[in-house]
């Protein structure tokens, strides 16, 4: 972040525009598509079956836990998969079922029931894109006060 600072005023501000409109879209997004996991899935069960330690990358960047999968029966008794992947890593092996959601009887991966999980990551999100509309409005107001250098510039020099 400090070879930030080494760049001139313009490119630092676009490339934080940029960095703060990739982060902000990407966590407002995934929001959003667990928001609507959890809004529209099917509610259900999955019988654990196979779980295999997860481990973490980049010098424990990210936490260890488990990887899981299994057969997967819903509530309603309406959708039936028999195998499954829950979504994401768990932080401890769970016994023999898990609440999960899927998007229907073709889902590959069932979501874990995290009831409002989805709200961290989309507002996180949202905060970051209006912090990033503030920056790209300075980012206007310094292309306008260089152009209006350049156009001052041209009249003395005329």
């Amino acid at each position: 972040m400090f070879f930030l600072y080494l760049l001139p005023r313009l490119p630092r501000e676009i490339s934080l525009a940029v960095f703060g409109l990739v982060v902000g879209l990407f966590l407002a997004v995934h929001g959003g598509m667990q928001a609507y996991a959890e809004s529209t899935g099917v509610p259900g069960t999955i019988h654990v079956s196979d779980c295999n330690h997860a481990e973490g990358g980049w010098d424990e960047l990210w936490t260890e836990g488990w990887a899981c999968e299994g057969q997967f029966d819903a509530d309603d008794r309406t959708v039936h998969i028999a195998g499954v992947a829950v979504d994401g890593i768990l932080d401890s092996r769970p016994d023999a079922t898990l609440a999960a959601l899927v998007d229907g009887p073709g889902a590959h991966t069932a979501a874990q029931d995290g009831a409002g999980a989805w709200k961290w990551p989309a507002v996180t999100g949202v905060v970051i894109l209006a912090f990033t509309a503030w920056r790209i409005r300075t980012l206007t107001l310094l292309f306008r006060l260089r152009r209006a250098v350049r156009a001052a510039d041209v009249a003395v020099a005329a």
